[in-house]
C-alpha cells in the first residue's frame, strides 16, 4: 500500500498532482478569465449597466437607450444634480452667455491644479468651474457651487472626468458656442462649432484652439449645460 503523501513543507506550494503547483495554475486561470471578460465587455454588444460610462471611455455616442429623441442624453444629470429635475435644453442665447464669459479670459495663465482663486490661477477644469460657477452662478458637478467647501476658490474642485456626464450629451454636429468639449484629460468651452477656449499649459496659458483634432486622450465627448442650471438659484 502506498504511503499517504507528506504535508508540503512550510513556504512551498501545495500541488494538485505530481509536479503541478496550485498557485500558478490558479493565477493562470484567473488571468485567462479576466482576458476573456475584457474582450467580451469591450468588443461585444451585450448590454451592461455601465454602458454610458463605457461609451464615454471609448469615445462613442451615448447608448441609444440613454438618449431622448432630440439626441440629448437624459439618463444622467451631472452627478448630484438630480434634485433639479429632468434636464432642459437651453436656447442658443443662453449657451452663448457661457462662451462670452469664457472669452474674457483669453490670454490668462495656467497653473496645474490651480484652485481658480483669481483669473489665471487655474487649469483646464478649474477654469471651466470658474466661468460656470463664479461668473454665471451655475451648479457644478457634484451639486456644489463656487465657494462651497471642496470647490474653487478653496480647492481645485471637479476634474475633467466629472464634467464628462455633466448636463446633456450631444452629438459633434450639434455643438454650438457655450457647449463643453471634454475628455478624461482636458476640457474646453466651445466658442463655435469648430473652436474652443481652454486653459492648456503654462507656456500657452488660456487660449482659443480648434477641436477635436489633437484633443488629449482621444475623441472628446460633448456636453450642453441645461437651462435648469441657469435658474437653480
Amino acid at each position: 500500500m502506498a504511503a499517504d503523501p507528506l504535508p508540503a513543507p512550510a513556504g512551498q506550494n501545495y500541488r494538485v498532482g505530481p509536479g503541478t503547483p496550485i498557485l500558478p495554475v490558479a493565477l493562470a486561470g484567473i488571468g485567462a478569465y479576466l482576458a476573456w471578460f475584457g474582450v467580451h465587455y469591450w468588443m461585444s454588444d451585450v448590454s451592461w449597466p455601465s454602458d454610458p460610462i463605457k461609451a464615454v471611455l471609448t469615445g462613442k455616442p451615448m447608448p441609444a437607450n440613454t438618449r431622448s429623441p432630440s439626441g440629448l442624453s437624459s439618463s444622467v444629470f451631472g452627478g448630484g444634480l438630480s434634485s433639479l429635475g429632468s434636464p432642459i435644453a437651453p436656447t442658443a442665447g443662453q449657451t452663448s452667455q457661457i462662451s462670452a464669459a469664457a472669452l474674457r479670459y483669453q490670454g490668462k495663465g495656467y497653473v496645474f491644479g490651480g484652485p481658480a482663486d483669481v483669473p489665471g490661477d487655474w487649469d483646464c477644469s478649474s477654469f471651466v468651474s470658474y466661468v460656470l460657477g463664479k461668473d454665471l452662478g451655475l451648479v457644478l458637478p457634484g451639486g456644489g457651487r463656487f465657494g462651497d467647501p471642496g470647490y474653487p476658490p478653496h480647492a481645485h474642485g471637479p476634474g475633467s472626468t466629472a464634467y464628462m456626464l455633466y448636463g446633456l450629451g450631444i452629438d459633434r454636429s450639434q455643438v454650438q458656442a457655450g457647449d463643453l468639449i471634454v475628455s478624461v484629460e482636458h476640457i474646453g468651452i466651445a466658442i463655435s462649432n469648430s473652436q474652443m477656449i481652454s486653459a492648456q499649459q503654462p507656456s500657452t496659458g488660456t487660449r482659443v484652439s480648434g477641436f477635436p483634432d489633437g484633443f488629449p486622450a482621444g475623441p472628446p465627448v460633448y456636453r450642453r449645460v441645461p437651462v435648469n442650471l441657469f435658474h437653480a438659484g
